[in-house]
């Protein structure tokens, strides 16, 4: 058992290498990333002004404003799939699979595709869904369709199967870890004092299931919001979103529009923790086990 006190000098000291080790990595970089937003001129050097030109150029082009909004959408449906899959498969490793020799098996199954990066993940998706892939040639053979559809690849349809299935575990995850916290004993209760099925998961199991659930969400909406790689993969030049519009400004050497946006898509992450944790006080996740 440790026995250094809260607050004390000796705490504040071993906190040091890590506050520095993230000045260093975040809180620069953010601060360097929200300054060069603000440079005004023709020129781009330090000794630029800072002026709001570039914020206002932005919000001043509807293209930018209506790709803002169908990020947010896009984001917002990838939640709620992602949102129910992974419950749903959390509750079945969990309440079904008794075994856990074979629960730990199914969940490793589920987790090895993620050791993997995104990227090769997404590519590995092309096959799949191209007009000639996997899925096509598989309605074809049960008859659901006569030619190939080409909806899969270079779509928003592609791009949502593609992070569905890249994302679901983050949300199942946490849910997984909160679901095995729960005494049986409390549904055991509940059951006796006739308590429907239904009624032990809408009153026990899904209140206490709930810090996870957000977690699990606010892994999706960071990631889908920051996932340039599966839109410009399986989306190719057709589709894109906020992240991908930072690459193609940054490629075309136009760092100030870059920052900006870059800037804005921070922002609305950060709106999106504060929402989360309005729901629910994740900081109790794992306190009361």
């Amino acid at each position: 058992m440790s026995t250094i006190r809260v607050r004390s000098p000796a705490s504040y000291w071993l906190a040091v290498p890590a506050a520095v080790w993230m000045l260093g990595v975040v809180v620069v970089p953010i601060v360097l990333l929200v300054w060069v937003s603000f440079w005004g001129g023709r020129t781009f050097s330090p000794a630029s002004p800072l002026t709001f030109d570039n914020y206002a150029r932005f919000f001043a082009n509807q293209t930018y404003i209506k790709l803002a909004g169908t990020t947010v959408l896009h984001t917002m449906t990838l939640m709620a799939v992602t949102g129910v899959l992974g419950y749903c498969i959390a509750y079945f490793l969990v309440m079904k699979v008794k075994s856990p020799a074979w629960r730990l098996a199914l969940f490793l199954a589920f987790i090895i595709p993620f050791w993997t990066s995104t990227l090769i993940r997404a590519i590995a998706w092309v096959p799949f869904l191209g007009v000639n892939g996997v899925i096509n040639q598989l309605l074809m053979s049960i008859g659901a369709t006569r030619s190939p559809i080409e909806a899969f690849l270079y779509s928003h349809t592609g791009i949502t199967m593609a992070q569905v299935s890249l994302y679901t575990m983050m949300a199942a995850g946490p849910v997984v870890y909160m679901l095995s916290s729960i005494a049986p004993q409390l549904r055991e209760a509940a059951m006796t004092l006739k308590a429907t099925p239904f009624t032990v998961f809408r009153r026990i199991t899904f209140p206490l299931t709930l810090p996870g659930v957000v977690i699990g969400q606010v892994l999706v909406f960071l990631n889908v919001m920051s996932d340039f790689a599966t839109v410009a993969t399986i989306g190719g030049n057709k589709h894109a979103l906020l992240s991908n519009l930072v690459l193609l400004f940054y490629e075309s050497s136009q760092i100030r529009a870059a920052s900006v946006v870059a800037v804005l898509l921070m922002i609305c992450m950060l709106v999106g923790v504060v929402i989360a944790l309005r729901v629910v006080d994740v900081r109790r996740l794992g306190a009361e086990r």
